[in-house]
């Protein structure tokens, strides 16, 4: 078995040992069953045990990529979260603080107004 092999294979054990997978596809391959004077066909058992390895393949590489997805996607929220600490509020522009003034002052004349007519009409 070469190297790169091998290391993926004991990368493929660590992870389904952490999600509690106990077989893994050269575990697979290699079992060996006793031969008895009716059993099954050597040739359909190793037929289904190889399709039972691609699909265990399959799904190491979806597991994996998706751990490298999600990864990345933290190390994104991680760098996020710290560019909004470290981000000054932001300004809202648009806006003239003297017409911000005066439009209060309009409003304040306005409240008097109002008030000088109620005023006025309950004396009368």
């Amino acid at each position: 078995m070469d190297e790169h092999m091998k290391r993926r294979l004991d990368k493929q054990r660590k992870l389904f040992t952490q999600l509690g997978i106990a077989l893994d596809a050269l575990t697979i391959h290699e079992k060996e069953f006793g031969m008895k004077l009716r059993g099954y066909d050597p040739e359909e058992v190793d037929t289904f045990l190889d399709s039972v390895i691609k699909d265990y393949e399959r799904f190491y590489a979806t597991i994996a990529d998706l751990m490298d997805k999600w990864q990345e996607q933290q190390i994104t929220l991680r760098e996020l979260k710290e560019e909004s600490r470290q981000a000054p509020p932001p300004v809202v522009r648009g806006i003239d603080p003297k017409e911000i003034e005066e439009t209060i002052l309009r409003l304040e004349s306005g409240v008097r107004q109002l008030k000088e007519r109620v005023m006025r009409t309950e004396i009368i």
